[in-house]
């Protein structure tokens, strides 16, 4: 398809729609949902709440197939909404520890909700552990384990859970059969250094970026049996064992341990994924700009599109210029808080001030923070309006 053709079936169906807004082509987040389930195997998939942040598409996806079997969430608190709204089954995917959080969790198991809390601290377990006193429940815990390759001369992963060996995991769970109020149901091995880092298309560094994460996926791959067998033989009995995400979801799969992989950018496609060799997905998320000046040939100047991806600062997490698709930012303004100029060599006829471009987000829950409304688009024309976690009182993030 030409890149022309989606720009006009864009523009059509959102000809009506003050800019700036965001959108979702809901016949590319099917298609993704579908790599999605080969990439996966046979393997079940949770779904990461905070690639989406909609609560319509997190249930419309988990609708798509019986093998979507729950949610990762980003807090006690997200997790507890969810519930009010229907949903159940929830991994919390980040320790918590305030009050707020901790009493969300303990409303979520006085409903009956399947919900398992993350930990890698005692202070954690503990803080559960007393909430939890006087009452007939019991806190059902993840060991979040840290599988990271430290080479010493490099550190390849990112900083997350201090259990990084099988003798700290060892350790940690022996304390924790002193805590009656908790029971360790389950275990998350996340391999963020080969699922989060792109290596498709970068010239040498993708070359070195592929060798280092095979050198490490030997390792994540040991370290997770390591841990399982290790926990098996103190008699623990995991319920689940996760692990993966969007960029390793065809690895992650094979490992025979792993019994749930993740996926939660792969459903909208972000910029940023682009960039990965072993897994392809189609752009299915956008936010459209209005063009308001032309001070120059081939430069147009939008309003707004300042929607800078959170990390360490790079070009990398500034949007993407997407439609037309030789539309460039100029380096010394990038997108802008008000303006955002780009450059387009050759620009059609049809682009015009009061006309759009069209650009991605690098990541992909982020939008839905940025923008109170998605519009759902099948073919030329809006299927629905739906609120996203930014048009809510409370924010979870």
């Amino acid at each position: 398809m030409k890149w022309e053709d989606n720009y006009l079936r864009y523009t059509m169906a959102l000809r009506e729609i003050p800019r700036p807004a965001a959108f979702v082509d809901m016949q590319a987040l099917e298609t993704n949902a579908q790599k999605v389930l080969e990439y996966a195997g046979r393997l079940p998939i949770r779904i990461a709440t905070k690639s989406i942040r909609c609560l319509y598409l997190l249930k419309y996806i988990r609708q798509l197939s019986e093998r979507f079997c729950g949610f990762l969430c980003m807090s006690a608190r997200e997790a507890l909404y969810l519930a009010r709204e229907g949903l159940d089954d929830f991994v919390i995917g980040y320790p918590f520890f305030q009050p707020a959080e901790q009493l969300a969790y303990l409303e979520l198991v006085r409903m009956g909700k399947k919900a398992v809390a993350m930990v890698d601290s005692i202070e954690q377990a503990e803080a559960l552990h007393h909430t939890f006193q006087g009452t007939s429940y019991k806190a059902s815990l993840c060991l979040d384990i840290d599988v990271s390759s430290d080479w010493g001369w490099l550190y390849f992963g990112v900083r997350r859970s201090p259990l990084r060996s099988v003798e700290e995991v060892v350790r940690f769970a022996q304390v924790l059969r002193r805590l009656d109020r908790v029971e360790v149901v389950g275990m998350m091995a996340y391999e963020a250094q080969i699922a989060g880092v792109g290596d498709k298309g970068i010239g040498w560094k993708g070359l070195l970026l592929r060798y280092l994460k095979g050198l490490s996926w030997q390792e994540v791959v040991e370290k997770r049996r390591l841990v399982v067998e290790a926990l098996k033989e103190m008699g623990f009995s995991l319920q689940f064992v996760n692990g993966g995400g969007t960029g390793s979801l065809s690895e992650t799969a094979k490992d025979p341990v792993v019994t749930e992989v993740t996926a939660g950018s792969a459903f909208f496609a972000p910029a940023l994924f682009d960039y990965y060799e072993k897994v392809s997905f189609m752009p299915a998320a956008g936010f459209s700009l209005e063009i308001v000046r032309r001070p120059a040939e081939e430069i147009y100047t939008c309003h707004g599109g300042g929607y800078i991806a959170s990390g360490a600062v790079s070009s990398e997490k500034l949007p993407k210029p997407w439609l037309p698709p030789h539309m460039r930012f100029l380096k010394h303004e990038g997108a802008g808080e008000i303006q955002t100029p780009v450059y387009i060599p050759n620009p059609p006829s049809f682009l015009r001030i009061g006309e759009p471009l069209y650009f991605r987000h690098a990541k992909s829950g982020e939008l839905s923070q940025h923008f109170p409304y998605l519009y759902l688009l099948r073919g030329e024309r809006i299927e629905a309006k739906v609120p996203t976690y930014a048009s809510l009182a409370e924010v979870w993030v």
